[in-house]
């Protein structure tokens, strides 16, 4: 009677062992099927434009920012890896409405890409230009403001393969820059904008009174006025520097 009884215990082992291994809910450990994951290489420029209006006079430290990308990203291969309106997601990193003397200021920090099937690609990028909707820009200003001799933000080559300024895509799945719009200005000058669209090597702020581009205490891109809120509408144009 032992015998039997030692042999129905084994099997029931044996059946539950077997029903753990085949729970779809425990990882599987077999050969891993996503891509490697992707990544935007230090360098690279992004045309984004802002999905809604940030306001300094009222935005709030923590605020999400939303921007979407104005090209495709382009592989080696000519594939598209990130396509046009992907969103380029930051917050608020500093803010300060403008109050008597006291100039306002609005600093803002990027964080990540979303790609439209939900990939998130990690990055920290800052605001190299910075300019009106493209549909109000209407004849193009010189740049008012910057990084000054700071020499944090330096003008942009373009590369092959459509890139802004970064290396090539290599195995890993570095993303470079979607396709050039061309250098130059609506007035002759040099690599600000053309019909109201900023390019590629563009810096500064362009086409807003008053308004300076400088770097932040908070690892921001900083925007100042002294005489007014700072507000960004939606649609604002911006050339974003990938740092890491």
């Amino acid at each position: 009677m032992k015998k039997p009884l030692m042999i129905s215990a084994m099997t029931a082992a044996l059946l539950t062992c077997i029903s753990w291994a085949q729970d779809p809910s425990q990882p599987n450990a077999g050969p891993q099927s996503q891509n490697p994951a992707m990544r935007l290489a230090p360098g690279t420029i992004i045309r984004a434009e802002l999905a809604k209006t940030v306001d300094a006079k009222k935005a709030k430290v923590g605020d999400e920012v939303i921007a979407k990308t104005m090209d495709d990203f382009l592989s080696d291969k000519n594939e598209v890896l990130a396509p046009k309106g992907s969103k380029v997601l930051g917050h608020v990193a500093e803010v300060s409405p403008h109050q008597g003397e006291s100039a306002s200021t609005l600093g803002i920090a990027f964080d990540k890409m979303v790609l439209k099937n939900g990939t998130e690609v990690p990055l920290k990028a800052s605001i190299q230009a910075v300019g009106p909707p493209e549909s109000n820009a209407g004849a193009v200003n010189e740049p008012t403001g910057g990084y000054g001799n700071s020499g944090a933000m330096s003008p942009a080559p373009s590369t092959s393969r459509g890139g802004y300024g970064a290396p090539p895509p290599n195995a890993g799945g570095s993303i470079p820059g979607g396709s050039p719009t061309g250098t130059g200005t609506a007035d002759g000058t040099s690599g600000t904008a053309i019909n109201g669209r900023l390019t590629p090597n563009a810096q500064g702020v362009t086409g807003m009174s008053g308004v300076s581009l400088s770097a932040g205490a908070a690892q921001d891109s900083l925007l100042t006025s002294p005489k007014h809120n700072v507000k960004l509408d939606s649609g604002t144009q911006m050339i974003l520097r990938v740092v890491s």
